[in-house]
């Protein structure tokens, strides 16, 4: 239901960047020229191997491995605990967390060769954005009556998510067009075969939830956040617009892209699963992409937060018994309205002006829902926001103009991807994973295209495919999906280091949680004729979408989360045996 693809149009497509389009990439230089060993199958670096020439910091490039990325931090930056007291006489127990998004150009030393002078000039905008965790919003009592409903159930919605492109593995218990044919996009809310227990199972789970909406949680958002949803008049009083209950399990979805809720002014994410009991990780919240913080919340635990809140779901396997792992959770996302109406393009209008560059970022996602405003208006006013919010420190804007330049976008901006480069690297200073992807793309591209015009097939070794897998490297660390699983194919082809590692190899494509990471684990693993090994992974891959007709296009659509402009495929060079990955 995150509906806030990049810049306003019908349809997004992904394209690659032609290589006609470049004439050679403007990024400053990353790397410094040393040594590097090749990686044995342990993992271990030899000198058996042809050395590439390159390293970042003390690591050889291409030495990352899927055990050096950070284990779960647990959130602990709770600044107040209170008893607040309801307008019905109810009294909750309420603790306040902080975080704030890192936006760094002021602080980060960036040069004016990377950011025009009127963006190393100005003064940085941190948003610091507070949500709430209410203990025991619901009883174990009640979480246990639920989950006793669903635990059996087989035929949750697998739909594709609009974060991430992967079935959904969720059920609505409400929404304003739960039963209509416009609208709805469940399909077994319309087949006859499915409907009929549907509206059973619903009435089950409303009979249990219903009584805390009305006693505990709307009261709760509506005195909480009184300029959004009570100061307004009676019509515009925050309403749970949508209720859904979703289901994170061993062996299919298990995460959840970084993303704010766009078309939500408010959230609530009541956990029916305990911390460290069922799972490990789970909910996150975030200072920026790949800064995640978990909340260890036990059955009944409430959060609420405002769309504003960057944030995301990566569940961890339990120590112990970990094919038992499993987290579910109850969604309510609230609107200003009564009517369920979307006025979602006056909610960040007033911060945008004000000079916020995460508001301006979000407010350029809703610019083309103003009542009135005609197509080119509304383009433009994107695009300015998205500028201004890029300049000011807002990594997920510097990535839209970029792939703005690269035409990656639906955009009039001319090509230019020595501009696109400059924007990935405002990304960059802003930790978003998505400019070190952005770079290794056109860096990749480069060397293609180089490879192309000298019929040299050394290029899986040249300087710019060295530094394309340092930027993987720096993404993956930071949680980029489609950057791990190019880990895996670098060492399927032996990029960087001349040695192919498949064991290496699968475990990149395991980490990435991707269906084509499962799938191409799975051929390896057939490959080597481990069957057993073969049907888990092929039947994880097909779990998380990889055969569905829609699963395509759905990652086009979504990129690396929730934003087109971005592919999962990128242009490599020949490998050092004349083979190439595939295209998938």
């Amino acid at each position: 239901m995150k509906l806030y693809f990049l810049f306003q149009a019908a349809c997004f497509t992904t394209t690659s960047i032609s290589l006609n389009q470049l004439h050679g990439a403007q990024a400053q230089p990353l790397l410094v020229e040393e040594d590097l060993g090749c990686l044995n199958d342990d993992g271990i670096t030899s000198d058996t191997c042809r050395p590439a020439s390159s390293t970042t910091g003390d690591k050889p490039v291409g030495s990352l491995l899927p055990s050096h990325l950070p284990e779960p931090v647990v959130f602990t930056n709770f600044v107040e605990n209170t008893t607040v007291s309801l307008s019905n006489g109810r009294e909750v127990q309420v603790s306040t967390g902080t975080v704030t998004q890192i936006n760094q150009f002021a602080n980060s030393g960036t040069s004016s060769s990377t950011i025009n002078s009127a963006t190393a000039n100005s003064e940085s905008i941190n948003l610091a954005t507070e949500f709430s965790v209410l203990p025991q919003a619901l009883s174990r009592s009640s979480v246990d009556n639920v989950l006793s409903i669903l635990q059996d159930y087989q035929y949750l919605d697998e739909d594709p998510d609009t974060v991430d492109g992967m079935p959904t593995y969720e059920i609505f218990v409400d929404s304003p067009d739960l039963y209509q044919r416009q609208g709805n996009n469940k399909v077994r809310d319309s087949d006859p075969n499915f409907l009929p227990y549907r509206i059973q199972l619903r009435e089950k789970l409303q009979a249990i939830l219903q009584p805390y909406l009305t006693t505990v949680l709307t009261p709760f958002v509506q005195q909480h956040y009184p300029d959004a949803c009570s100061n307004k008049g009676p019509s515009r009083a925050c309403t749970p617009c949508y209720s859904l209950i979703r289901r994170y399990r061993h062996g299919d979805r298990v995460s959840h892209a970084t993303h704010h809720d766009g078309h939500a002014i408010v959230t609530v994410v009541v956990s029916l699963s305990d911390y460290g009991r069922d799972y490990r990780g789970g909910l996150y919240v975030s200072t920026g992409f790949g800064q995640h913080e978990f909340m260890a919340l036990k059955k009944g635990d409430a959060v609420v937060h405002q769309s504003t809140l960057l944030h995301g779901v990566k569940v961890y396997d339990k120590l112990e018994e970990p094919e038992t792992t499993q987290r579910w959770s109850w969604i309510l996302w609230y609107r200003d309205s009564t009517a369920c109406a979307d006025y979602s393009y006056e909610w960040f209008a007033d911060c945008a002006q004000r000079g916020s560059p995460l508001c301006q970022q979000l407010h350029s996602t809703k610019v083309g829902s103003v009542p009135g405003i005609d197509a080119k208006d509304a383009y433009n006013q994107v695009l300015d926001l998205n500028f201004a919010a890029a300049r000011g420190g807002a990594g997920g804007s510097a990535i839209k103009v970029a792939r703005a330049y690269l035409q990656q976008l639906p955009s009039r901006l001319e090509f230019d991807q020595t501009k696109a480069a400059e924007f990935f690297q405002m990304a960059i200073q802003s930790h978003h994973p998505d400019g070190h992807y952005g770079m290794a793309h056109l860096l990749l591209a480069q060397a293609q295209l180089q490879q192309q015009q000298h019929q040299d097939n050394m290029y899986y070794q040249d300087a710019l495919v060295v530094q394309a897998v340092a930027h993987l490297e720096s993404a993956a660390q930071l949680g980029h999906v489609y950057a791990q699983f190019n880990l895996g194919m670098v060492h399927t082809y032996g990029y960087v280091t001349g040695h192919i590692n498949g064991t290496l190899a699968a475990s990149w494509f395991i980490t990435s949680g991707l269906p084509e990471g499962y799938y191409v684990a799975a051929q390896q693993a057939k490959a080597v004729g481990d069957r057993e090994r073969y049907a888990q992974l092929g039947q994880r891959a097909h779990a998380l979408g990889f055969m569905a007709p829609w699963r395509k296009q759905a990652r086009q659509h979504t990129g690396s989360g929730g934003a087109a402009g971005v592919d999962l495929n990128l242009p490599w060079p020949t490998a050092m045996d004349g083979r190439q990955p595939p295209k998938l």
